[in-house]
């Protein structure tokens, strides 16, 4: 972990206010920040340093809440998966996904996974992030190490992509609005539209205003 601070926070702050006033089923999964002690404890079980703009965050929200591990109609779309259709890992998730104690799976390399669509299961597919704090896409069931860094939908780094689902967040404009849009599904922040007639899921920018 760096000693200086990224510059990541207004994104985020931006984000998880969004949250908290449109999409609170979301806001409710975020948990508190970790200590600068568990980031540096990490660091030592994953061998390497964590990117300042990881490290960052972590020290605000330390991931969000696996919401299968509550009770919770299985038909209901996670409300953990606000950043773009994925989980914030928590240090301690991060850690397993990746493998401790000197039992990393060489599959990672130099890549650290940060965000995955769906934990509760593996094998896992995400975002990870590397030491020079470039973002890649990793799926574990392709076999493939996440090798090349990301340069679309608009981020190749982590505050980048903070940024534009911030930017679609609150103007519903950006990069991210080509892919999917942002709504509210049963106070839940989902990427959609969802498939199907008659879905309880509303656009959070139905004549393409802000609703920051």
């Amino acid at each position: 972990m760096e000693d200086t601070m990224s510059d990541i926070l207004p994104a985020w702050t931006a984000i998880t206010d969004w949250l908290a006033v449109h999409a609170p089923a979301s806001h409710a999964t975020l948990r508190p920040g970790a200590a600068v002690a568990e980031v540096r404890s990490t660091e030592d079980e994953l061998g390497l340093s964590l990117p300042a703009d990881l490290a960052t965050l972590l020290m605000v929200c330390d991931g969000t809440v696996d919401a299968s591990a509550h009770d919770r109609d299985p038909d209901e779309y996670d409300p953990g998966l606000f950043l773009a259709q994925h989980h914030l890992l928590p240090l301690e998730e991060i850690a397993h996904v990746r493998g401790r104690g000197g039992n990393t799976d060489p599959f990672w390399g130099a890549w650290i996974p940060f965000a995955v669509t769906d934990y509760s299961l593996p094998p896992w597919g995400g975002l990870a992030i590397d030491v020079e704090g470039r973002l890649a896409t990793f799926n574990q069931d392709g076999g493939e190490p996440p090798s090349t860094p990301l340069t679309s939908p608009g981020y190749g780094s982590l505050s980048e992509f903070l940024d534009t689902v911030a930017e679609a967040l609150t103007q519903g404009t950006g990069p991210l609005m080509a892919e999917a849009t942002p709504g509210f599904h049963r106070g839940a922040l989902v990427w959609g539209p969802l498939p199907g007639e008659g879905a309880p899921w509303t656009s959070a920018h139905p004549k393409d205003g802000s609703t920051a």
